[in-house]
C-alpha cells in the first residue's frame, strides 16, 4: 500500500521533504504516490487524481497542516482508492511556526505575547542574518544538513508541550523513525 501526503501549505511540504530526504520518517519516497508530498488540502488537484488512478490500489492519506477543520471530500471516481478509514490528520497547531519558536527557546516569551506564531516568528527569529519570512528557502536554510536533527527534536518537543490536539489529530513526531 502506498501513501499520499497532502500538505496544507508550502512550509509543511518543505518540512516533509526535508525529513524524507534525511530518511527520518518511517516511510520513504518510494512509498509515496508521486514520490513526494503535495501542496493540497483536497483530492481535487488533477495531478493527484491522475497519479492515484494510475496507481489504482488502496492508499493511506496523511493530511498535514495546522488547521484541518474543512471536510475532506473523496471524489466518487476515487472511492475505490481512498477510504475514510485510511485518512489521518497530522497537526502543528496553532501554526507551523511553533516549531521555530520551540527551537529558539522562545516558548515562554511567545506565551506572554498576544500575536499569532507566524507574526511572532517574523518579529523574533533570525538565521544567517535573515529574519523569518515564511519562505520555503528560509525553512530549507534553517533545517538543512546537520540541523535536520533539530527539526526532529522540535517535533518531539512539540508533541510533549502541546495538549490541544483533538482525538483524531496526530503529531508529525508520530511519523518519525
Amino acid at each position: 500500500m502506498k501513501y499520499l501526503f497532502l500538505c496544507e501549505g508550502p512550509n509543511e511540504r518543505t518540512i516533509i521533504n526535508l525529513l524524507l530526504d534525511a530518511k527520518k520518517l518511517k516511510i520513504t519516497r518510494d512509498d509515496l504516490i508521486g514520490l513526494g508530498p503535495y501542496h493540497a488540502r483536497q483530492l481535487s488537484n488533477p495531478t493527484i487524481k491522475s497519479n492515484l488512478k494510475i496507481y489504482g490500489d488502496k492508499v493511506i492519506v496523511y493530511r498535514i497542516g495546522d488547521t484541518q477543520r474543512d471536510k475532506f471530500i473523496i471524489p466518487n471516481d476515487l472511492k475505490n482508492i481512498v477510504s475514510k478509514d485510511k485518512i489521518f490528520k497530522y497537526c502543528t497547531k496553532p501554526e507551523f511556526e511553533i516549531l521555530l519558536i520551540i527551537n529558539e527557546n522562545l516558548v515562554d516569551k511567545f506565551k506572554k505575547s498576544t500575536v499569532r506564531p507566524k507574526i511572532f516568528a517574523k518579529e523574533n527569529i533570525k538565521y544567517n542574518k535573515k529574519k523569518y519570512d515564511q519562505s520555503e528557502n528560509f525553512i530549507i536554510d534553517y533545517y538543512s544538513g546537520k540541523r535536520i536533527n533539530m527539526l526532529v527534536e522540535n517535533l518531539k518537543k512539540y508533541k510533549k508541550l502541546n495538549k490541544k490536539h483533538n482525538k483524531d489529530e496526530l503529531y508529525l513526531a508520530d511519523l518519525l523513525k
